[in-house]
Formats: structure tokens, sequence, C-alpha cells
């Protein structure tokens, strides 16, 4: 025999309900909490990475100021070693040339007279030409005008039809076009006299004889190897 007991029915479902009604209403205040938590979330990463942004591009501006710097300081340091350079350049031509007029304004015992001081060769605008340059100078105690007559002479070799190398000497007629032969020269210091050889085909060029020969006076001749020098 049971018992009839309805009420314990109704109570059950009104427990049941309330049960129900509290595990929703606990899971929307979780869920409610863990939204506000990602919000808040996000939002401090939105914080972070506007910071991280803002380093970013001013680390940026700081590397592209730097290199410009950089850039800046290399070609002041380039353009520095250049411009000492130069002036180390002009500072020995410059020695040279003193050097060159205190052995000219002040003889020595032994060096008198017409001296023929330098003579270069330097390559020409063609395979064939070499330019060349012949530097007079007087030492004396007294200097007068000085002038003569001056040639050149080219010694070397030619390459014969039969392969046989013969020895020549070319004097400047047969190298170069003047106006006169032999050259002339007048000055009371010292002169420069230029010109453009021109070569002939198989012809080794080996010693260049250059001889002054002053007006009443003996000739002055020198010999120089055939060398060219690059300016």
């Amino acid at each position: 025999m049971v018992r009839h007991a309805p009420w314990r029915r109704v109570g059950w479902g009104v427990l049941v309900g309330l049960v129900v009604l509290a595990a929703g209403g606990l899971g929307y205040w979780l869920g409610a909490g863990v939204g506000e938590l990602d919000r808040s979330y996000l939002a401090s990463l939105e914080v972070r990475y506007q910071a991280n942004e803002s380093q970013r591009a001013a680390l940026a501006r700081a590397l592209a100021d730097l290199r410009l710097s950089q850039t800046v300081d290399d070609q002041a340091a380039q353009s520095l070693r250049e411009t000492i350079s130069q002036l180390r350049g002009e500072v020995a031509s410059l020695n040279e040339e003193v050097a060159f007029y205190k052995r000219l304004m002040v003889p020595s015992t032994i060096e008198r007279g017409l001296r023929i001081s330098e003579f270069q060769l330097a390559p020409g605008d063609k395979e064939n030409k070499v330019a060349y340059h012949i530097l007079l100078t007087q030492v004396a105690e007294r200097r007068d005008w000085l002038q003569g007559r001056l040639e050149l002479r080219v010694l070397g070799q030619r390459q014969g039809a039969d392969g046989a190398a013969v020895e020549e000497v070319l004097p400047l007629t047969e190298l170069a076009v003047v106006d006169a032969y032999p050259l002339r020269f007048r000055f009371r210091y010292f002169q420069d006299l230029t010109g453009t050889l021109t070569l002939p085909a198989a012809f080794t060029p080996q010693q260049v004889i250059v001889a002054a020969t002053p007006a009443g006076a003996e000739t002055v001749e020198r010999r120089f190897d055939w060398s060219l020098h690059a300016d």
C-alpha cells in the first residue's frame, strides 16, 4: 500500500525548477564575466600594440637618421681624404719646383753653363704617337741671354723584310713635322721644348740623343733611354 502525497511531487518540481534557474543564472553570470575579461584583455592588447607600433616607428626614424648621418660622415671623410691627397701632391710639386729654382738660382761650382736638365716621353693620343718634353737650363753666376740650336735623334731597330733587325738612327725630321730644323732656343734661365713623335711601323726605339749647341760654344749632348711615363 503506497501513501499518496501529491505535495511532494509539487515540491520536487519546484526544487528542480529552482535548480535549473540557478544553473542558468550561474552560467549567464560566468559567461558575462568571461566576456568582460576577454574585452579587457583585448583592450590591453590594443594598448600594447599601439605602444609597440609607436616605438617601432620611432626606432625606424632613428635608424634612418643614423644611416643618413653615417652616409654624410663617410662622404665627408672621403672628401677630406681626397683633399689631403691633393694637397700632398701639390706640396710635393711645389717642393720639386723650389728645388729646381734653387738649383737654377744658386749654381754650384761644378754645374755651369747650358744644361739639358730633363727629357721625358709620354703616350700620345694614338698607339704610334709619343709626346716629348725637353727642359733646357742655364746655370751661371751672370745669366745673359742664351741662344742656339737643338737636335734630336732616336736610336732603335727596324725589322727588315727578311726578319732581321737593323740598327737605325732617325732624326726628328723623320719623326715629326717641324717648321725649322734644328730647333731653336733662346732663354736666360730655362726653356721648355715640346712636340709629338710619330714612330714608323716595325721600328723599336731604344735611346734618344739630345744635342744642344749654344751660339759660339761647344755642343752639350745627353743620351736618354726610351721610357714612357704616363701622366
